[in-house]
């Protein structure tokens, strides 16, 4: 998945299509589809992010979430 760089203005249509991929990527792993699908909710209705403060936190949230979905595979994996 690809983050999101600083310097440029939040896209939430690329970070929603980015995130459904992975969900779909890991359907059959439940931590992670309810983890994707928790973040999913927090930004469905959103048009733009309200200030800066509040894109920086949509932009850590979202690498926090992509490094967890990292992490939930590799354990599954090493099952």
């Amino acid at each position: 998945m690809r983050e999101q760089p600083d310097h440029e203005k939040l896209d939430l249509i690329e970070m929603r299509r980015q995130l459904t991929a992975l969900r779909s990527k890991h359907s059959g792993n439940l931590p992670i589809t309810s983890l994707l699908n928790r973040f999913l909710v927090k930004i469905a209705f959103l048009a733009e992010p309200r200030d800066l403060a509040h894109e920086q936190y949509l932009r850590s949230e979202f690498e926090r979430t992509l490094t967890k979905v990292k992490e939930i595979a590799a354990r599954a994996k090493s099952d």
